[in-house]
């Protein structure tokens, strides 16, 4: 009896230290466990090649939802080849293991579950050196314009190519926006949610419109001549806040009609662009640099949790996820708040029932995810 009590002793204590080897593995360690799934063509010739499929696009999936939590902020830009090309594209190689939790099928598909233990850190640590060697961390801003020519609505985007090349060599990243209605310029509140939904951190509207100009008396040229009229505005995505506005008129001159109006256009979308580079630069060098840590947060979903609540503040302009492992996650903030303070207070004031402060310094905090 008592060879069996030792032998179930020792087989209770080596199950015991097995699962708390199990359990260490995760948030404690290199990886994370993320759930993850994916729907592929059923394939009732080949079931078992068509269940391997499953099981590789559901593991894509998995280390696509660890990479995003790496990129979703907005001063991260051109992250997407970086992240396709060494990550999503070898994503078994970033998976320590996996277990299919649900696999059959759907109407004409496979759908497939799986629970994978994914690297989170060796996914952190090559976005992390991507951003040191080749990739430049620049303020994202949207560009979107409604360009008429005659009063009709023209899609060349000829205004958007000026604005571009205006600021071709500002540091800013620039993102193609949308055409816009008459109603987005007298209401353009949903186009700002769209830009600050896909990462803009400012948005510029422009309103421009080209027209003959009328050849006084019986001159006769083989030339059209276009003007322009064009305005502006550069407005802020968090807080809808107008940044700046600007203004401009100019002409072009061209034997085809059409290039007339390019020309007329683009010259003043040029000319108004400039006019916005000084209220822009002064936007964005007026938020303030904090070091967020957030404690405790255990496991991604939480992690993008944190995330979406730094984005519901209007005040932080900007955030950047630097690192992540041993469930906390370090925050690079850029708010339009005077101190560390007052940011705490108003994170605790909107999601109290979230977070406990561990440490307020003047530009370090530590707070814990409840």
């Amino acid at each position: 009896m008592k060879k069996f009590i030792s032998v179930l002793f020792i087989f209770t204590l080596v199950l015991g230290m097995s699962a708390c080897k199990y359990l260490q593995i995760g948030p404690k360690g290199e990886g994370e466990y993320v759930l993850a799934d994916s729907m592929v063509p059923y394939n009732e010739v080949d079931v078992n090649s068509m269940k391997k499929e499953g099981i590789a696009a559901a593991q894509k999936a998995a280390v696509e939802q660890v990479a995003g939590v790496f990129v979703s902020a907005s001063t991260t830009v051109d992250h997407s080849q970086v992240v396709q090309s060494q990550i999503v594209s070898k994503s078994a190689g970033f998976i320590r293991k996996y277990y299919v939790m649900s696999s059959y099928r759907k109407g004409d598909q496979w759908y497939t579950q799986i629970k994978a233990l994914v690297l989170v850190t060796d996914i952190s640590n090559i976005i992390k050196q991507s951003d040191e060697s080749t990739l430049i961390k620049k303020t994202n801003i949207m560009v979107a314009s409604k360009e008429s020519v005659n009063d009709e609505i023209s899609l060349k985007q000829d205004c958007k190519q000026a604005i571009y090349g205006a600021m071709r060599n500002s540091p800013y990243a620039l993102m193609n926006g949308d055409n816009l209605s008459q109603s987005n310029i007298d209401d353009p509140v949903s186009i700002i949610d769209k830009a600050r939904y896909d990462g803009a951190r400012y948005i510029i509207l422009a309103d421009v419109n080209a027209a003959p100009i009328t050849t006084l008396g019986s001159i006769t040229t083989p030339f059209k001549s276009y003007r322009a009229s064009v305005n502006m505005r550069l407005l802020s995505t968090k807080n809808y806040g107008v940044i700046g506005t600007s203004a401009s008129q100019q002409s072009g001159l061209d034997g085809v009609e059409s290039i007339a109006a390019q020309k007329a256009i683009s010259a003043a979308c040029d000319m108004a662009t400039k006019d916005l580079l000084e209220p822009l630069k002064s936007a964005v060098n007026s938020a303030r640099s904090y070091n967020l840590k957030i404690k405790d947060v255990n496991n991604i979903e939480r992690l993008k949790s944190v995330q979406n609540i730094l984005r519901d503040l209007r005040e932080i302009e900007d955030f950047n996820l630097v690192r992540y492992n041993n469930s906390n996650a370090d925050f690079e903030i850029q708010a339009n708040i005077k101190t560390s303070d007052e940011l705490v207070a108003k994170i605790i004031r909107q999601f109290n029932a979230n977070f406990t402060v561990d440490v307020v310094t003047t530009k370090d905090i530590v707070l814990k995810l409840i």
